[in-house]
């Protein structure tokens, strides 16, 4: 009776493991980037915030909607911000950080946001606000998409730049955030 049952142990394992290995994973949701990561503060002795997008390369087509679901312990807002590669942030300050707060409406005294989403360089009211439609990359001289968003809220945008496009990206709050997505 042993004998049997670690033979259809056995069995059971050798049909099921490859079936589990052609499997997705669980985490790896379809058109999803995750915010991952928060702050790890030590009193006179550092701070490490690894807050950051997940993963670092994301694949979508042309037309797919995505969403963005904040994971991280972090408190603070986020944006998803799309620029050029060569303008994304090397330090907390950088080139195309002028336009793209401009276009927010970004007040650096009070830090409030005017316009939570910027479609083709453009503030967009928030009472009128849709879908945000990514397709413009920003540079020193103007905004590229990009959608503000509250601690814990999330977003979702539709990406309509053509196949074969890369679309690097960055969270403008918290500028080592950054990732790309490839349009295939």
């Amino acid at each position: 009776m042993n004998r049997r049952f670690t033979m259809a142990v056995a069995a059971t394992a050798a049909i099921g493991l490859p079936a589990l290995a052609l499997a997705p994973a669980a985490s790896a949701k379809k058109n999803e980037i995750r915010i991952v990561g928060g702050t790890v503060f030590k009193a006179g002795k550092f701070v490490k915030d690894d807050v950051r997008f997940k993963p670092a390369v994301k694949t979508v087509k042309s037309g797919a909607t995505v969403k963005v679901v904040d994971k991280g312990t972090d408190p603070a807002p986020h944006t998803i911000s799309f620029v050029e590669k060569k303008f994304l942030p090397k330090s907390f300050e950088f080139p195309a950080a002028g336009p793209l707060f401009a276009a927010h409406a970004a007040n650096p005294e009070t830090e409030e946001i005017g316009f939570f989403q910027v479609n083709d360089g453009v503030g967009v009211p928030n009472e009128t606000a849709g879908l945000l439609e990514v397709n413009q990359l920003g540079n020193d001289e103007s905004a590229g998409d990009s959608q503000f968003f509250p601690p814990k809220a999330g977003t979702s945008f539709k990406v309509t730049a053509p196949k074969g496009s890369t679309l690097p990206y960055y969270c403008a709050i918290h500028p080592w955030m950054q990732a790309k997505l490839k349009v295939n």
